[in-house]
């Protein structure tokens, strides 16, 4: 004879056991449906960023991760948070494959992608014991700015390639930079996304509190709400205009021919090019009754160090005498001890140089290779990088008659400490100097110009961004695109660009924002998993499952 368990049939196991049951249940996303939404959150997250601009993706994109974390098992949210890894990262750093090789790239997209799954297994830890609420929204769009944060420190320096700020360049969000700086940006962000799913996961019946319909509509809303509101945004009164109002500055965009991938040499009509170009710009500006105030070149625009080399040296004299204006130019200068620094040289009308900064902050395996020995075992392609690049010390900032003008050589504008350090130190206006011919036909270059932008409205000064081959541009503190040079063009930008005094609140904060949400991710993950209750049913095992459908017999 078979009777049922008093209370056995129908009851979920953890109520079985005593567990206290939170108002807010979702059911558990499953295994194929989390891997397939896995893919597609990462490929929107790639349509987020340049050259596609769909930066009102990223928000669904992010949202799609945290829905496909929603597993009962913890192994199928992180496959599925390493295919949107690998979805959103291989793509994007495309530009690596071009001197680094195919495996390189891919292990480079792999290991990001790793910060993702750290991202994921961390949020799922929170999903499932906490649900979808605003409480967990927040904790989560913390832990995605913690984990962005050590992806762009760690290891090595990091690498911050992918951050979420730098997909917002031509989005109304961007008008919060220069309060909340990027961290701030990233948080709005993967707050919006948990909106996003949540609404989402109630409209399909998937998340259960309240009335479902009405459940679903208000995140929504809410969404939309945030998103029209930063339209009118203002900016902050701090930075001021500088009582010197501008400077007229040209970026000489001088373009050669794709670079060997094979030799990764610059072509040695680089120097002459820089001249043409820069006699042209010259004449531009004279036709139009102007008088330039600063030549930029880009990074490794002269071949040689032109302290070192007479005839160089004396061109650039002549090129900086006939523009009435002195010339920044980007050089490698070797170190006794075989290395070399990444210098930027202000070249005076009178042969002198005036100023030096050394790059801060080399990127590994392009501009040096950690544990050589180790890595060459991987690909014979780290010895096209024959000698190590150091790091300097010091922010650059250049007097140039009475204006402090920062600098920051190619990946260094795409972490927020460094354009702080310059500011800080008294740059009015920030120069990119870079060389993206190192990256041929990828969207490297139109990726770094819009981090550019997003650092111009973020610091409240005006960027000048001058590429070997492009993309050249100037933008000004409230993010107007004064010039632009599009790829594999000779010519240069030209501006009366705006000078700027004081910080916006995103300088003067520092480090702290990301300081203060990683401390509240950690505690929030540390919490949600010292609770008892579940949001999401854990795995059942097979004689859970027996006993829920028939009971016990005897």
């Amino acid at each position: 004879m078979t009777r049922t368990t008093s209370g056995a049939r129908g009851a979920h196991p953890a109520v079985r056991r005593g567990v206290r049951t939170p108002r807010d249940q979702v059911a558990p996303t499953p295994a194929l449906a989390a891997l397939v939404l896995g893919v597609l959150g990462g490929l929107g997250a790639l349509a987020a960023f340049p050259p596609y601009d769909l930066w009102m993706l990223l928000p669904f994109a992010i949202a799609a991760l945290n829905a496909c974390v929603l597993t009962r098992r913890w192994h199928v949210a992180a496959l599925a948070s390493l295919l949107w890894g690998l979805a959103f990262f291989v793509p994007l750093t495309i530009w690596a494959k071009t001197y680094a090789g195919p495996a390189p790239w891919l292990a480079l997209g792999a290991f990001e992608a790793l910060y993702i799954v750290l991202y994921g297994l961390a949020a799922r830890a929170v999903l499932v014991r906490r649900g979808i609420g605003l409480g967990s929204g927040i904790v989560l769009a913390a832990l995605w700015v913690a984990v962005e944060t050590l992806r762009s420190t760690f290891p090595w320096g990091g690498l911050s390639w992918g951050s979420v700020a730098f997909a917002l360049s031509d989005s109304p969000l961007l008008n919060l930079g220069p309060w909340i700086g990027t961290a701030g940006l990233s948080f709005v962000v993967a707050l919006l996304a948990q909106f996003l799913c949540g609404g989402a996961l109630a409209l399909l019946g998937r998340r259960h509190r309240g009335v479902r319909g009405l459940s679903g509509v208000w995140p929504m809303a809410t969404v939309v709400g945030v998103v029209i509101g930063t339209m009118v945004v203002p900016l902050p009164k701090n930075p001021a205009p500088s009582d010197d109002g501008s400077m007229t500055i040209a970026g000489v965009q001088g373009n050669v021919p794709p670079i060997d991938p094979e030799s990764l040499a610059m072509p040695s009509e680089i120097f002459p090019n820089q001249l043409t170009a820069t006699a042209d710009a010259v004449q531009q500006v004279r036709e139009d009754g102007g008088q330039l105030d600063l030549v930029v070149w880009p990074e490794d625009s002269t071949g040689w160090d032109p302290r070192a080399d007479a005839s160089r040296g004396q061109a650039i004299t002549a090129a900086a005498q006939d523009a009435q204006a002195p010339i920044m130019v980007g050089t490698q200068t070797p170190t006794d001890d075989g290395g070399r620094y990444n210098n930027s040289l202000l070249w005076t009308t009178d042969g002198t140089v005036a100023g030096v900064y050394a790059k801060r902050h080399p990127v590994p395996f392009g501009e040096y290779i950690p544990y050589r020995s180790f890595f060459r075992t991987l690909s014979d392609k780290v010895d096209l990088v024959s000698s190590d690049m150091k790091a300097g010390t010091q922010p650059g900032v250049f007097d140039v008659d009475g204006h402090g003008v920062g600098v920051l050589i190619c990946f260094e504008i795409a972490y927020q400490d460094l354009v702080d350090d310059v500011v800080d130190d008294g740059a009015q206006v920030i120069v990119v100097q870079s060389n993206n011919a190192l990256f041929g036909d990828s969207d490297e270059a139109i990726q770094q110009v819009a981090e550019s932008k997003v650092f111009a409205v973020v610091s409240g000064r005006s960027v000048v961004h001058v590429s070997t081959v492009g993309q050249s541009a100037i933008f000004t503190p409230e993010g107007r695109t004064l010039d632009y040079q599009d790829h594999w063009t000779q010519g240069s930008v030209i501006g009366e660009v705006p000078l700027r005094t004081g910080t916006t609140p995103a300088v003067a904060a520092g480090r702290w924002p990301e300081i203060v949400l990683s401390a509240l991710a950690i505690a929030g993950v540390l919490f949600a998993g010292a609770g008892g209750r579940r949001a999401v049913a854990p795995a059942v095992r097979r004689r859970e499952r027996a006993a829920a459908r028939g009971g016990s017999s005897r």
